[in-house]
């Protein structure tokens, strides 16, 4: 096969990657029944998988399927982001189509690989707080809470604009029946960060504006893995022919990886993406990326293959000790000792280990069906950024779901049965009797005890005769929280009728003495 179609294969390839991993996301709702793995892409990330069963100490079986993206990367080197990475992608698409500047920055191509070994020394740690710096994690959290949300807003808008025009009637029809409540929300979902995971995305696309492919060239920890592998991999660049010098595979190539000077040429498999650029635009055939086992033999002024970087002793002190530093001021925090009020996990995550467990996918907030689930951002402190956690006023805990643990690819929800779960306390609701209405405003209201989904009821209302403020003697019911038989599902909190805060809020869970 030539190279030009090489390079349509690849794009094809990318095409078809972005477009696997959208319908993916779409597919992520509770009672989903997929032939592929709906979070096949964070499944088949090395980085993530081997992380997380280091902080965890246990051996995760679904994520053992990240040994073929490992046997992928000796054999193909940094493939997968030239290829397969839909942030890679996503990236191509969105840069600059002329790029005449030479890389003046190569030595930050080390930070990379800083970052990767502050990531596994901080897991042997039990530490997973790096992870939000994972490609995989950060397309799903941009695509989770920011472009599905703002998708179904343009859908409703549209469908709300055209629905009087009788042909799209029946269009807009069978779009509602026939994904509404599965691909699509039952009810518009928000995400208070939403606006924040956006900005950063944007942000770093925008940085190909200074270097093409930034993120990839000096921030990205997964293709560092590859990287690494990249150096002993099978296929790889290699210099077939005499050169030159013209440079022109050196401006094409998106990473990087090839540098002309009037020494010789060089090519760095550890950044090549195997994108076939520079062999395409190569007017001499120099360069080929194949699964030779050697170079030609050229004059040896020449170079054939190089590293730009290599690990050394002092980037290991560094990243330990930079590791070691941040976990250990992560725990003298004030949330290591006294967790924020608000601070309510998906059920049965509430066990000290979750932090070293979770992985910040947003898989089980993307699961969640009434959009409860939230990335946090300081509620758990800098150690817990991004992991979920339970917004009620947003969306709570529905009774009859145990989606978010059925999802969590490393048990950090445990996969509770539905019993299990009904029966998992995650928080405790208390009433403010200074914004309640029948015990403010003296006016009835029942909701918190109506919507209370447990069977003994959690919310019980009390027949009380009272005063009003103007003298007026009424009979009203106002409602107690029996705390303890409260799950702190949320849904009380949810569907108070007040504006802005709740008269009832669930908070994080306290044990309680008995009562004597």
């Amino acid at each position: 096969m030539t190279a030009k179609r090489l390079r349509f294969a690849r794009q094809l390839t990318q095409i078809i990657s972005v477009i696997l991993f959208f319908v993916l996301a779409l597919l992520t709702y509770r009672g989903v029944e997929s032939l592929i793995p709906v979070d096949l892409y964070v499944l088949l990330n090395p980085l993530v998988a081997f992380t997380a069963m280091i902080a965890s100490r246990t051996v995760i079986a679904v994520m053992l399927l990240a040994f073929a993206a490992i046997v992928f990367g000796f054999v193909f080197g940094r493939a997968w982001c030239g290829w397969l990475c839909p942030l890679g992608a996503i990236l191509d698409w969105f840069s600059p189509r002329e790029w005449r500047t030479p890389e003046t920055h190569r030595n930050w191509k080390a930070i990379k690989y800083v970052l990767l070994l502050m990531i596994i020394f901080a897991a042997l740690l039990g530490n997973l707080s790096l992870l939000i710096f994972d490609p995989i994690t950060i397309l799903n959290r941009t695509v989770i809470a920011a472009v599905l949300p703002m998708f179904n807003v343009i859908l409703v808008g549209v469908e709300s604009a055209l629905n009087p025009v009788a042909p799209m009637q029946p269009i807009f029809n069978w779009i509602e029946q026939s994904f509404r409540g599965t691909v699509l929300p039952a009810q518009q979902t928000f995400y208070q960060l939403g606006w924040m995971l956006a900005l950063f995305f944007v942000g770093l696309i925008g940085l190909n504006w200074i270097v093409p492919r930034f993120w990839c060239r000096y921030l990205c920890v997964l293709g560092a893995v590859y990287g690494l592998q990249a150096k002993i991999s099978w296929l790889r660049p290699r210099v077939v022919n005499d050169c030159s010098y013209c440079a022109v595979c050196m401006n094409a190539c998106p990473t990087g990886a090839i540098v002309v000077t009037k020494d010789g040429l060089k090519v760095d498999p550890t950044e090549c993406i195997a994108c076939m650029d520079c062999v395409t635009e190569c007017p001499e055939s120099v360069i080929a990326i194949n699964f030779s086992t050697a170079d030609r033999r050229l004059p040896k002024a020449q170079s054939r293959t190089y590293s730009s970087f290599n690990l050394s002793r002092r980037h290991f002190i560094v990243s330990a000790l930079a590791s070691i530093s941040s976990v250990a001021l992560f725990r003298t925090a004030p949330s290591a000792q006294y967790h924020d009020a608000w601070l309510v996990r998906p059920p049965g995550a509430q066990a000290d280990d979750f932090l070293s467990k979770c992985i910040r996918c947003s898989e089980c907030i993307k699961v969640c069906p009434t959009g409860g689930l939230q990335p946090s951002l300081f509620e758990s402190g800098l150690e817990g950024i991004w992991s979920p956690i339970l917004v009620s006023r947003i969306g709570y805990c529905d009774y009859g779901c145990n989606a978010c643990g059925q999802i969590c690819p490393t048990d950090a929800i445990p996969p509770l049965t539905l019993e299990q779960k009904r029966n998992e306390i995650i928080g405790i609701a208390y009433i403010d009797r200074d914004r309640c209405i029948p015990w403010a405003n003296y006016r009835t209201c029942v909701v918190c005890e109506e919507m209370c989904p447990v069977p003994q009821k959690a919310v019980r209302l009390e027949q009380v005769d009272v005063v009003t403020p103007e003298g007026k003697p009424i009979r009203l019911q106002r409602p107690h929280v029996v705390y303890d038989l409260c799950i702190g599902c949320g849904i009380c909190e949810y569907q108070c009728p007040l504006e802005g805060p709740s008269a009832i809020r669930v908070y994080a869970p306290t044990k309680l003495p008995a009562i004597e």
